[in-house]
């Protein structure tokens, strides 16, 4: 009798609905059922350091069915894609794909894992579909008006000095303060934008 509670207490803990939605809507999803948990790729993260949960600890938190502690956790957004961890794991799982494929999944499932990654990678992604390309000076004002013009103006002084080298480098045109100006656009702008939507669709139909 004994037994047969602690078995069924260990069982509860796992919950496969969570892990069969990753399965089917995220990004490389169903790579995760190679992971044996052997941790290279923790020990491998550069910024492990700097994460509550490590990959290993987050594909174990999928199996065991944590939804919301997962697409809620700010880790799953620090993946710099080193490939340092698809290069040394012995099953050959992309987990930089796996954790690009649940931060976009979070995002648009309404978790927010990491505020102000969200919103430059918003104002990153704007500045690429709408131009072809990356102004980093239209990026940053992209970013930094996200909060609303006081905050914005704050935020661009604080940076003041970086923008002034940029600007003496070339690095950086003086219109892209400007609110309005988008930059120059690449050429066929209208047929990148069809694929970037399409791809987008496909996205959120899952991994399939």
């Amino acid at each position: 009798m004994e037994g047969s509670n602690m078995a069924q207490k260990a069982s509860s803990k796992y919950d496969p609905t969570f892990a069969k939605e990753v399965f089917e809507k995220v990004d490389s999803g169903e790579e995760i059922k190679k992971c044996m948990q052997c941790g290279v790729c923790a020990a491998s993260c550069p910024l492990a350091d700097k994460m509550e949960f490590s990959p290993r600890r987050i594909f174990a938190m999928i199996r065991a069915g944590e939804r919301d502690k997962v697409l809620a956790s700010g880790d799953i957004m620090l993946c710099t894609s080193c490939y340092t961890c698809i290069v040394r794991c012995p099953r050959k799982v992309p987990v930089m794909e796996v954790m690009h494929g649940l931060a976009h999944y979070a995002l648009r499932s309404g978790f927010v894992p990491r505020k102000e990654s969200s919103k430059f990678g918003k104002a990153f992604w704007d500045c690429i579909y709408k131009t072809g390309r990356v102004d980093e000076g239209v990026a940053a004002r992209t970013y930094y008006l996200a909060d609303g013009l006081v905050a914005g103006a704050k935020r661009g002084l604080e940076m003041k000095d970086i923008a002034l080298n940029m600007l003496k480098h070339k690095r950086m045109n003086i219109m892209s303060a400007i609110p309005g100006i988008q930059g120059k656009k690449i050429k066929n702008i209208a047929s990148l934008q069809k694929m970037l939507d399409k791809a987008e669709a496909m996205g959120k139909g899952g991994s399939k």
